[in-house]
């Protein structure tokens, strides 16, 4: 089923009100394909298109006379979820009313997973969205009864895929999805990169200090949100300095200081500057008597760069951590 989207509401490009980063995610994690999504100011007097799969969204106070308005076109078969959201069925097609408030894990139970399908995740880093659909396409022949939707940001990619099969097993097919993409996978599961440093980090009692310039905090941050309220036991240290695009030579020099004056088992110290055409990105991560350079060139506009800039540098420490030698 392909669903036309309308949120209706004066404040939804407010990310506060309505996350369109979370709401992609979840279309592609629950097989939710996308005709349209549209945003309107509510109107009481709106009518649905009946002959149309649906996903409504409006603030709860005018969700009840909304549904009222819309009853004759509703057809008789409904489905409450935790009093909130209500899927009404009629001529084979679904109408999902949802309050805007209401945490989009609400909403997973108005698209449960199929009976007779195996369900799985790869969660993957530093592949183009092309080829990661050309290779889902050549997969589309073998597998039966393959599905498969994405989502792609800043380098890193969701895929989600369902095929004819039992969940409880991994099977040749799971196997098969997999070798297609091994050397860009970091997880096959809901842990994202965040989660995974920190999860490694508390495992070998590591501390870690990070020293930022271009990115503002935003790795500090992001590490921090994401994990528990240990995490901030392990960093050791997290500062934001504006300086000079660094060298190699002056980077690893800055890793090896802050290394040594943070008292931290892992330095991270990164350096970077706006371009043309892009972001230059370069960064550190040391650790003892090692210390390893990477070098990064973005091109997109700078926001994009900078969430780049991020998720190279999470996905590399996260690489690092999983190597049973963090020496490298």
């Amino acid at each position: 089923m392909e669903y036309k989207v309308y949120i209706f509401s004066d404040n939804a490009l407010n990310s506060q009100i309505f996350n369109f980063t979370a709401f992609r995610k979840f279309c592609a994690r629950c097989h939710v394909n996308l005709q349209s999504i549209h945003l309107e100011k509510f109107d009481s007097n709106w009518k649905i298109d009946e002959n149309t799969d649906l996903i409504i969204f409006c603030e709860n106070n005018v969700l009840d006379s909304l549904i009222i308005n819309n009853i004759d076109r509703l057809g008789n078969k409904k489905t409450f979820i935790k009093e909130q959201i209500v899927i009404f069925e009629k001529n084979g097609h679904r109408i999902v009313f949802a309050p805007i408030e209401a945490d989009l894990a609400l909403l997973e139970g108005a698209f449960p997973p199929l009976d007779g399908k195996k369900y799985c995740q790869f969660h993957l880093f530093g592949i183009s969205e092309q080829t990661v659909l050309e290779k889902l396409g050549s997969l589309k022949s073998q597998i039966d009864g393959f599905q498969y939707s994405i989502n792609y940001h800043n380098l890193l990619c969701d895929v989600y895929i369902c095929y004819n099969g039992q969940s409880d097993f991994i099977d040749d097919n799971q196997v098969t999805i997999a070798s297609q993409f091994k050397q860009y996978i970091y997880s096959e599961n809901d842990m994202n990169l965040t989660n995974i440093i920190g999860k490694m980090l508390s495992l070998k009692n590591y501390t870690l200090a990070i020293n930022e310039d271009i990115t503002k905090g935003e790795i500090a941050f992001r590490l921090l949100q994401d994990n528990n309220d240990e995490f901030i036991q392990l960093l050791k240290s997290s500062s934001v300095i504006k300086t000079e695009y660094c060298d190699s030579d002056q980077l690893y020099n800055k890793a090896v200081a802050l290394l040594k004056s943070s008292g931290a088992d892992i330095a991270v110290v990164t350096s970077g500057q706006q371009t043309e055409n892009g972001v230059n990105f370069n960064y550190a991560i040391a650790q003892s008597s090692e210390v390893h350079l990477f070098k990064n060139n973005f091109k997109a506009d700078f926001g994009s760069c900078i969430k780049m800039a991020e998720n190279s540098l999470l996905y590399h420490l996260a690489k690092k951590l999983r190597q049973n030698d963090i020496s490298f």
